[in-house]
């Protein structure tokens, strides 16, 4: 007979979510120990959802939410789409359809999305293709919508060419954007559409644009020259092959909700304040 637990409730718990802070294994045992134990761990098991490929782990994903659509529309804050699914997988909407208590969601697989799906949602950070989401409205006002209103975190992965189409001024909360360049130089042409962004987003306070790695430190000096009175405004090298999203916070942050942002996020911050209280000329942020 097994005996009842000597330490109160509350402490017994914060023992057990200590032990599994961002541990999947750890969480995996823990849940086996007891019912309450189970009770309390199985919703950070489930916290943060990376849908790698479309083998047999999609379609297992998809059994365990649709066995108890209410309880993982609870549980799950965190969906991250990976390269590797079959593109427009009919179970990555479905999916996005069922979660409803998203709140960040990226998605690096180029596959069709549903409007719909994300209207579903109530984002507060996102890294996407726009060009891939079917359904827009045809007025061009779609982050009017109520889902988008507290998304303060966006990286859009769509090229330069897009980025006057995109309507960011309709987004009340942002003050995070992410933009790529796929080129070791920032046109001049876009420069007029980043001095609007940074103009039309009251609450911006970060813009990064992802570049190339040059040899040259000062290729884009002159280009940029007029917007370096703007301590919001930063260069990022990345490579063409990077796959991730840099201003997700890491899984262990986000098993406990914390709303920390990545080392991106920090640095830009850093280098904004520095450029704001000593007028430090350098854009480029460094990790």
């Amino acid at each position: 007979m097994w005996a009842e637990p000597r330490l109160p409730v509350d402490l017994e718990r914060t023992i057990f979510e200590v032990s599994a802070d961002g541990d999947r294994p750890t969480m995996l045992r823990i849940i086996l120990v007891a019912r309450r134990c189970r009770a309390w761990i199985e919703p950070l098991l489930y916290h943060s959802v990376v849908i790698c490929q479309s083998g047999w782990s999609l379609p297992l994903l998809m059994r365990t939410i649709e066995s108890n659509p209410a309880r993982f529309a609870q549980w799950i804050k965190t969906i991250q789409i990976n390269s590797y699914i079959t593109l427009n997988d009919p179970a990555v909407n479905r999916i996005l359809s069922l979660c409803t208590g998203v709140v960040r969601l990226v998605d690096l697989s180029y596959g069709r999305m549903l409007y719909s799906a994300l209207c579903r949602l109530r984002l507060e950070r996102m890294c996407i293709s726009l060009d891939i989401i079917d359904g827009l409205p045809p007025d061009g006002a779609y982050f009017r919508h109520p889902a988008f209103a507290k998304l303060t975190h966006l990286h859009v992965l769509d090229p330069p060419q897009s980025w006057p189409h995109v309507p960011f001024a309709d987004l009340p909360s942002l003050t995070h954007l992410a933009l790529r360049n796929y080129r070791t130089q920032i046109n001049p042409r876009n420069v007029p559409v980043l001095q609007k962004l940074l103009s039309s987003c009251p609450l911006l306070e970060s813009l990064v644009v992802y570049v190339l790695p040059s040899w040259s430190e000062d290729q884009n000096a002159q280009t940029m020259r007029c917007l370096v009175d703007d301590p919001r405004f930063k260069i990022l090298c990345q490579t063409l092959d990077f796959s991730d999203d840099l201003w997700l916070p890491p899984a262990v942050e986000l098993c406990h909700n914390k709303q920390l942002d990545s080392a991106l996020w920090r640095s830009c911050d850093c280098l904004r304040a520095k450029r704001a209280t000593t007028g430090y000329q350098k854009v480029t942020v460094e990790l």
